[in-house]
């Protein structure tokens, strides 16, 4: 079963989000952020046994940091991809991969190692810090007012891993 390490922003800023992502979405969506896909900066996913990451996850003396937004990506996803087998078009908030979001995410991989599990997507030096907004057959090009600036602050939690690489059984923090 997939798992994941994961920051999470609070609901305002989810909300924030899930609006942005059914905007851009429209009416050809795949998939959306909503109550079921909260908003979240995957540290890492990974499959395996979990125990001993979950554990490491809430246990972490630092469970809260900041991510800061660099901008809005648009890439097509080929059809057979891991998270979306059926293909379209991925749109998401990407983040700047700062120190502390890399030695987290370096950290991670160790517990993951450790516990015997296997990391799944880009790790290491293909780690790419962002929330996914969504998926699409034909995006809808967002008002840029909508769109987030500046630093967001985020909460470390551990969750299941769901389809679409969501995480359906974790709620944003107040």
């Amino acid at each position: 079963m997939p798992y994941g390490v994961v920051l999470l922003p609070s609901r305002a800023t989810h909300a924030r989000l899930a609006a942005l992502a059914a905007t851009v979405a429209g009416p050809s969506r795949i998939s959306a952020l909503g109550d079921r896909a909260p908003a979240h900066v995957s540290v890492a996913h990974f499959d395996g046994p979990a125990d001993a990451v979950r554990e490491r996850t809430a246990a972490h003396p630092h469970r809260s940091l900041t991510v800061k937004v660099i901008g809005l990506l648009y890439t097509v996803v080929p059809e057979g991809d891991y998270y979306v087998p059926e293909g379209g078009v991925y749109f998401g908030v990407e983040m700047v991969r700062r120190p502390d979001l890399n030695a987290l995410h370096t950290e991670v991989l160790g517990w993951i190692a450790e516990a015997g599990a296997t990391p799944l997507g880009a790790v290491g030096p293909d780690f790419r810090p962002h929330i996914t907004l969504g998926m699409t057959r034909s995006p809808q090009l967002p008002p840029l007012t909508e769109f987030p600036l500046g630093e967001i602050p985020v909460t470390l939690a551990f969750g299941e891993l769901g389809p679409y690489g969501t995480f359906p059984g974790l709620t944003p923090p107040a």
